[in-house]
């Protein structure tokens, strides 16, 4: 009615103006006014109002084209940002997601490997030097081009200086690298390694967090590399450093990023910044009120993230539902020490390996954020062809199986029979007992020992659990005094992962193994070491016999059982897409969501695939792409 009576008043002031201005037409009764209007009104009418535009508020225009990423704690000296100096951070810091680039990128992902600062790489015959193509155009931030020189020096600095991050490794296999031309290097090895290229520790290629990082010379030159604090840092990447501070690393984007030139792509975010906000419930405030984008892994638990996804349905994990977490490359096996009684028969490792409910583990110790894992590597897209190989080697070995009647059965057949109390007792009378040994600093750990012993003290074991930290635990694992340890295995590669294996870093109980996932758990098998060395010395292009190789060597593995197999990693990453499109996910997995790693630049402009020659990914403001 109110529209109606509206409708007429405004067609009785135009009639009314019409008689006024001109010579009298027609009467401007109330009656012809209602015929009109209900001329008018046939059809309803939409009064639309368009409110005047308020243009974004400085801060608003800032916010949108700002990158806001949450790390895990303060900056212990923002003035410090020498990436090769022991204790400093690369990833807190954003330095080598910002700052510094590489020749290569690994998508696990995807299995690609991307040119990025260099643009092929060929071995010799022999496989003792790796000839490398530098792309040309690239400039370093100072506008200084990037050559040879600077990867010569790099190299050695680093064999000069063993004191520097990942110098040992270099020295490992680096005998010396020589300039080509104006646009090529040559690594010369210490020995054959087909696999040179994917080493991240000697060359400058990423495929898990971070690699290698090649320095300009001009400006290194001279310097102490220990205590050169490398303030403001002069990087290749797409961002230079415009303030430091405990709190917060903010990054400007270059607009004479030598990519703009080459790729043709200008990188989305004007400003990226990492920063420390607080506990894990400040963060997770901050990121349902929009004021990150996304957070580091390990901020946020999984209560945390379903707080904040029914607050702000812009915020979304890798899974829109369970189990949400993308699965990070390092699986985790509880480590059985084969050098013990029983657990150096692979029946008492099969029997523990049946004891285990590993669904229950996942429900109850990581609420649901992961899977069982039949084996130690990640389930990416990149491995799946190694994976279809051994499917019917799944099937014949159930790794995962939890079946405590036949755990019971293996028990016995090594003489093995339970007691009064529910105790399995050893033919000389000995109650079977099993410590545990758990990082007291790791809730991870503490809550799947909960759920582990729990289920091994219903399959008739003694559990103890020795919780420990900081040196006393690292020594413990690396002499071998524990009988199970729940760790991870990194860094998720086929043959890497399988060398951990190796006997060649075998050495007595009681002695310090290499590493705490590199064989501390005393595993001898001599069929195994031939077939790993076999695969260190095929090429890593040579898929099929690669996976020959891998089907062999998993079989024993599966067969000998020297570490229980039980989960995947998870690493529950939301992020915000509020101001930020494109992210990675399990819909669209084109990339890793990671954003303490050096391939988050990646993940930040995209990049060419080498497989379709299509510029893939990178984000965009929401809106628009």
């Amino acid at each position: 009615m109110a529209q109606r009576i509206s409708v007429v008043m405004t067609v009785f002031i135009i009639l009314t103006l019409l008689v006024t201005a001109c010579a009298p037409i027609i009467p401007a009764t109330p009656q012809v006014v209602e015929k009109v209007v209900e001329k008018v009104v046939e059809k309803p009418v939409e009064v639309i109002v368009t409110p005047t535009p308020v243009p974004p508020s400085p801060e608003q225009l800032a916010r949108a084209q700002t990158l806001n990423v949450a790390i895990g704690g303060r900056i212990a000296d923002p003035t410090n940002l020498n990436l090769y100096a022991p204790g400093v951070s690369r990833s807190s810091t954003g330095l080598h997601q910002m700052i510094y680039e590489y020749f290569f990128y690994q998508n696990l992902q995807t299995g690609e490997y991307i040119p990025w600062l260099a643009e092929s790489y060929e071995y010799n015959d022999d496989f003792t030097a790796v000839t490398v193509k530098l792309r040309d155009g690239v400039t370093w931030s100072d506008g200084q081009p990037f050559t040879p020189d600077d990867v010569v020096f790099t190299y050695e600095l680093l064999l000069n200086n063993p004191g520097m991050v990942w110098a040992a490794e270099v020295g490992k296999w680096v005998a010396s690298v020589e300039k080509v031309d104006d646009h090529t290097v040559r690594f010369h090895l210490k020995q054959a390694n087909p696999r040179f290229h994917l080493n991240r520790e000697a060359f400058p290629a990423v495929g898990i967090w971070g690699g290698i990082t090649i320095l300009p010379k001009h400006v290194w030159e001279g310097q102490d590399p220990l205590t050169f604090k490398n303030s403001p840092p002069i990087g290749t990447g797409p961002y230079k450093l415009a303030s430091a501070t405990e709190t917060a690393m903010v990054y400007e984007r270059r607009d004479d990023w030598w990519g703009i030139k080459v790729f043709g792509v200008t990188p989305a975010p004007k400003t990226v910044s990492f920063r420390y906000i607080g506990s894990p419930t400040t963060v997770a405030l901050a990121l349902a009120a929009n004021e990150i984008d996304t957070p580091f892994i390990g901020i946020l638990s999984l209560a945390d993230f379903l707080a904040v996804a029914s607050r702000n349905p812009n915020v979304r994990a890798w899974y829109r539902d369970a189990p949400y977490a993308w699965l990070d490359p390092c699986p985790r096996p509880l480590m059985v020490q084969n050098a013990v009684a029983p657990w150096n028969r692979k029946e008492a490792r099969w029997a523990l390996s049946y004891l285990i409910d590993r669904q229950a583990v996942v429900n109850l110790a990581y609420e649901g954020t992961t899977v069982p894992s039949w084996g130690i590597w990640p389930f990416y897209d990149g491995l799946k062809p190694y994976f279809d190989a051994i499917q019917d080697l799944l099937e014949k070995y159930p790794t995962t199986a939890y079946d405590p009647a036949k755990a019971a059965e293996l028990f016995q057949s090594i003489g093995y029979q339970k007691g009064p109390d529910g105790i399995w007792t050893s033919p000389d009378g000995q109650k079977l007992k099993v410590r545990y040994l758990v990082n007291a600093d790791s809730s991870e750990e503490m809550k799947v020992s909960a759920v582990v012993a729990d289920q091994l003290q219903a399959g008739g074991l003694e559990v103890e659990i020795q919780s420990l930290s900081g040196g006393v635990l690292s020594d413990a694992i690396l002499r071998g005094d524990y009988d199970i340890k729940l760790h991870s295995f990194c860094p998720g590669y086929i043959y890497d992962n399988l060398e951990l294996f190796h006997s060649k870093y075998y050495v007595p109980l009681g002695e310090n193994a290499p590493w705490y996932e590199r064989n501390s758990f005393r595993f001898k098998n001599e069929a195994f070491d031939a077939i790993v060395d076999e695969m260190a010395a095929t090429p890593p292009t040579d898929e099929e016999k690669i996976k020959d190789q891998f089907r062999r060597a998993v079989e024993i593995l599966f067969d000998e059982l020297p570490v229980v197999m039980m989960v995947q990693a998870p690493a529950l990453v939301p992020f915000n897409h509020t101001y930020w499109e494109g992210w990675p996910s399990a819909e669209n997995p084109w990339n890793m969501p990671v954003s303490w790693w050096a391939t988050f630049n990646l993940v930040i402009n995209g990049y060419l695939s080498p497989s379709t020659g299509k510029w893939v990914g990178g984000i965009w403001p929401a809106g628009g792409q």
